[in-house]
């Protein structure tokens, strides 16, 4: 593992303390100021040794990033969600970039100004916006059978740091990503965060609001552990 090696490169900063970030292959060492010379090498060491061992970790995992293919080049790509639905995208130029539905999915006016990140998350929004209805009704459905808890709102959305979230106003948000791993983890992760509706911890008492809503919650969310998500 150690024996790989990984591109990378230092940049000063005026933060107060050192970080490391892994992109578009390689590793940006980011180094605090005010450093004496030996700090900076303690630093560049120990962040790329941890970061290198963090991106072979990854390596291992199932990387859920569908569109790659659009965001390197091609023109068109079938994307099939865990349910086996398909959404077709065809990317051309123009001069705004907006969206038209169409019976297989969209055909997409890209903009010669759209950088790469404004455009991986406008086709997450169409994906999102076109599986939002089935996800929220799904949400409902285990909440009136397990739990009836009193729910404001249901968003579904890409994030690329987390796979749910449950705000104090009663809104769920739900990854995106979710449409591409098993029914079973996606339910879990539903439960997960419906549970936070009454619970606004991770304790013993909601862990077992948890099982109430799946008593096989814990294979879920070892399977879940196997995914991570793309950069955005």
């Amino acid at each position: 593992m150690a024996s790989k090696r990984i591109r990378h490169r230092v940049e000063h900063t005026r933060n107060k303390h050192s970080r490391a970030v892994f992109r578009d292959g390689t590793i940006v060492i980011r180094l605090a100021k005010n450093l004496t010379r030996m700090e900076q090498e303690e630093h560049i060491s120990d962040l790329l040794r941890r970061m290198t061992r963090q991106i072979l970790e990854d390596e291992q995992m199932k990387l859920i990033d569908p569109f790659r293919p659009l965001l390197e080049g091609s023109e068109s790509l079938t994307v099939r969600t865990a349910t086996g639905k398909a959404y077709h995208f065809t990317l051309r130029a123009g001069e705004k970039t907006r969206a038209r539905r169409n019976s297989r999915g969209w055909t997409v006016t890209i903009s010669p100004h759209i950088r790469r990140r404004a455009l991986h998350a406008f086709l997450w929004d169409l994906l999102s916006s076109a599986e939002e209805r089935r996800v929220r009704m799904l949400v409902h459905e285990v909440n009136d059978l397990q739990y009836c808890f009193p729910l404001r709102k249901i968003r579904l959305k890409f994030a690329s740091s987390q796979w749910g979230s449950c705000s104090p106003k009663k809104i769920i948000m739900l990854n995106s990503a979710l449409l591409f791993v098993p029914p079973s983890v996606l339910k879990y992760v539903i439960v997960h965060e419906l549970a936070h509706l009454k619970h606004c911890n991770h304790s013993k008492t909601y862990w077992n609001t948890v099982g109430k809503g799946m008593p096989r919650y814990k294979m879920a969310r070892e399977i879940l552990k196997e995914y991570r998500l793309p950069s955005i």
